[in-house]
């Protein structure tokens, strides 16, 4: 989801009309619009504004950033609204699920294939070396399409 995709979302969440949002914000309801749209992208004192004005994070409408926990925290939020993922507690080992239900066998044939492989890495089954090149190798089409291959 883009940034402008995450600040629409969130506005129409708020029932607030791209007027309100600008206001609140300090800012043009065109610039906001042309944020939405894609057309330009915010910059991080504009962020700031917006999430301010919205009652959220400033990661909950950026782009995603791994570089810490906050970031991370925010993927994992997204990967729940968008797929469905769940986190779960067992015995202290906190793991996130994927319910066979969420409309995605594509996604859920690829968990299930990184779970075995993960698995076979910890019965020592496979090499560090060859768990890591099965997961840089497991996507392949740099379109952005998810491929998973069908004769594994």
């Amino acid at each position: 989801m883009t940034v402008g995709e995450k600040i629409k979302r969130f506005r129409i969440a708020r029932q607030l009309s791209q007027k309100q949002l600008a206001e609140m914000a300090g800012m043009s309801e065109p610039g906001l619009r042309n944020y939405e749209l894609g057309n330009r992208h915010p910059s991080e004192k504009q962020l700031k504004k917006i999430a301010e004005a919205l009652g959220v994070s400033v990661y909950a409408i950026s782009d995603p950033c791994i570089d810490n926990c906050s970031g991370v925290m925010q993927v994992l939020f997204e990967l729940e609204d968008d797929y469905g993922f769940k986190p779960n507690d067992a015995d202290g080992d906190i793991g996130i699920t994927l319910k066979n239900e969420t409309g995605s066998d594509e996604l859920l044939n690829g968990m299930q294939k990184w779970c075995a492989e993960s698995g076979k890495l910890d019965r020592g089954e496979i090499t560090r070396e060859e768990y890591d090149n099965w997961r840089y190798g497991f996507l392949r089409d740099v379109s952005g399409t998810f491929i998973i291959d069908k004769d594994e």
